[in-house]
């Protein structure tokens, strides 16, 4: 099987929905009130920073991987040139 890198987006929003159930199981159990406005709101900002932070870390990778690694066009004795 090839190895591929994690998902940490996917990995965190799997995360959040897990403890929003939990939280939702619990406050059931107990007669808590939770209110649902706050957590909508709550989840779709930490899903929305999520974001944020996934498309800044995949464009910082691919900066790195264009410094490191010279593009083909540069390379001497191109064959497909």
């Amino acid at each position: 099987m090839k190895r591929h890198d994690p998902d940490w987006f996917s990995l965190a929003a799997g995360l959040l929905f897990t403890v929003l159930g939990v939280v939702f199981v619990v406050a059931a159990a107990n007669g808590w009130a939770v209110d649902g406005r706050w957590v909508a709101s709550g989840t779709l900002i930490a899903l929305g920073a999520g974001g944020i932070a996934a498309s800044v870390a995949a464009s910082r990778r691919e900066q790195r991987r264009e410094a490191v690694a010279p593009a083909s066009d540069d390379w001497p004795g191109d064959p497909f040139a």
